[in-house]
């Protein structure tokens, strides 16, 4: 072995994944960010009925009309090969904040609706008339079936640099039905994201610039 202490570390790992097994969430970023994630309350009975409100546009829009790979593309600015719940739930996140922006008069407790870019966690950041809230944005067809990677959080860079206050976390899947030109969306949901438990699953992995390169290749 060139490197002794990758069996220590991964000793180490091991353990780790133990007792962090169905670990809240709100923990995870509370230790990784130094911010509180404050569950849900009668106190924000109010932003939630905005939200709803939010969703209600949405879905009545593109209940019956779908979400296309060209609306996609024309968001994107460009082709993707792939066009699924993951691509569809990152166009709510533009369709939340039009949604806001086209109906302003409408809201009496949010005052504005953030994009914050890039991956990882959260999409969204809600300023309420008192306070800020975060908002997850995912899309599913099988709301009643699931795999590990339909929500996850990596402490790191991103999520600190979005998450920078105490606040209220939110998640909002929209559930969705598959037809032969792109997504519908016929319901949601609203999670209260600290009561979502998450497992760890530790991975080593590469591109294919790691596995296909002049120093891996086998020459024959």
């Amino acid at each position: 072995m060139d490197n002794p202490k990758i069996k220590e570390i991964i000793d180490k790992i091991k353990e780790s994944r133990g007792i962090l097994e169905n670990t809240s969430i709100k923990d995870l970023i509370e230790a990784s960010t130094a911010f509180d994630v404050i569950p849900y309350s009668e106190k924000y009975r109010e932003l939630l009925s905005e939200i709803v409100l939010i969703g209600n546009k949405i879905k009545s829009k593109f209940g019956s009309t779908p979400i296309t790979r060209q609306l996609f593309q024309k968001y994107k600015g460009k082709k993707v090969n792939a066009f699924r719940n993951n691509e569809v739930g990152d166009f709510c996140e533009v369709l939340i904040k039009e949604a806001f922006d086209n109906n302003r008069e409408q809201f009496k407790e949010i005052r504005n609706v953030l994009q914050l870019g890039g991956k990882g966690y959260p999409d969204l950041k809600i300023i309420t008339n008192s306070e800020t809230a975060f908002l997850e944005v995912k899309a599913t067809s099988r709301p009643d079936k699931g795999s590990a990677r339909d929500f996850y959080y990596s402490p790191g860079a991103a999520s600190e640099r979005k998450i920078d206050c105490s606040a209220l976390h939110i998640l909002i899947g929209f559930v969705t039905e598959q037809i032969s030109n792109g997504f519908l969306i016929k319901d949601f949901k609203l999670v209260d994201v600290s009561k979502i438990k998450v497992n760890l699953k530790p991975e080593f992995n590469t591109d294919n610039l790691g596995i296909y390169n002049s120093e891996t290749i086998i020459k024959i």
